[in-house]
């Protein structure tokens, strides 16, 4: 059935978002004078290579955000918080979930697998970079999903979960109300078709993603922040509501204005900074972190310097460059004036 065909390609083939790596910037930035190294990496999870970023500070400690974009998205969904994240002192991490952008992969799963993807990648930051001492999940969506689907990890303390829904076979239902509207109840008949398509096709269950499965943990080592849009007709903003009545940690909850796919307002992006910075951990002095990371400040105060000392030439040729039309223009009012020129010797000396 051609019906079902196209809603099994909505959830397991959104349109891939495609794009150029000069879209994520120049691999060196300044905030408030501290030097941000990004690094570009490649990981390999499932067999698949997935393409990441890193942007990191020196710093004596090591704190990670991992950034989990939604389904139909890529790594530069989380570029927007490079310069608000760093500025607080937390390396952010962005990368394109299989399936997306610019990763290998054919078939998202909506947190199913892209929650050991994520394990993967953790793994990879600590051996390349130093051990991290507080790891921090934000993700929107689907990326939600998969941060809250890794909720009893030991590594992570934070989690920021923004337009999360509590179950996926419920998602896949509601929003076939909404299409079919009086033939709605044409749906629960076509469900055990859609799900066996999607098991033969993608290899996950939609009964087996269910968020609301793992947030009930209790632990005073974490904490979670609930985050939906109040228009939302995508997930309707009554998941993120039931996760944050299900969870047992530390927790917030926040509608915001906007739907699915709106821009956070700064007010919610500053509530959500000084919740990640809540925890103050009293953190020892990373060794490791600073061992590993240290060729790459090194070349960053390199390039500093070499800066620097470009802009202290050019402001050298530019006092040059001026005292030179200067002198051009005495010796042409001068010579207008038919004025003696000796009187200007001791200007142009």
């Amino acid at each position: 059935m051609s019906f079902i065909s196209d809603y099994c390609k909505q959830i397991i083939r959104p349109p891939r978002r495609t794009y150029s790596t000069q879209q994520l910037g120049p691999k060196l930035r300044f905030i408030q004078s501290v030097p941000i190294i990004r690094e570009d990496f490649e990981f390999t999870s499932r067999q698949l290579k997935l393409q990441a970023s890193y942007f990191i500070s020196e710093s004596v400690h090591h704190r990670c955000l991992i950034y989990l974009h939604c389904n139909a998205s890529c790594r530069l969904e989380g570029l927007q918080y490079v310069d608000r994240l760093l500025a607080t002192g937390v390396n952010l991490c962005i990368f394109d979930f299989a399936g997306c952008g610019l990763s290998e992969g054919k078939y998202i799963t909506m947190g199913t697998y892209e929650s050991e993807d994520v394990k993967e990648l953790m793994n990879y930051i600590e051996c390349r970079f130093g051990k991290v001492d507080e790891f921090i999940l934000w993700g929107r969506s689907m990326g939600a999903v998969t941060a809250l689907m890794l909720s009893q990890d030991p590594r992570i303390t934070t989690y920021i979960a923004d337009s999360a829904f509590t179950q996926l076979r419920t998602v896949v239902e509601e929003l076939g109300q909404q299409k079919f509207g009086c033939f709605s109840f044409m749906i629960n008949g076509f469900m055990p078709f859609l799900r066996s398509k999607i098991i033969n096709e993608a290899q996950f269950d939609i009964d087996q993603v269910s968020p609301l499965n793992y947030v009930g943990i209790q632990s005073n080592s974490k904490r979670f922040y609930f985050l939906a849009g109040k228009t939302d007709q995508l997930i309707h903003p009554r998941h993120s509501q039931m996760l944050y009545e299900r969870c047992k940690s530390y927790k917030r909850l926040e509608l915001c204005d906007g739907n699915h796919n709106t821009t956070r307002q700064v007010e919610t992006l500053d509530k959500i900074s000084k919740f990640i910075n809540l925890l103050q951990l009293d953190l020892p002095f990373n060794a490791d972190y600073s061992n590993k990371c240290s060729k790459y400040f090194q070349e960053a105060q390199q390039c500093l310097n070499s800066y620097r000392m470009q802009q202290q030439e050019q402001e050298e040729q530019l006092k040059e460059y001026v005292k030179q039309l200067e002198r051009k223009s005495i010796l042409k009012s001068y010579q207008q004036q038919q004025r003696d020129l000796s009187d200007l010797e001791q200007y142009l000396e």
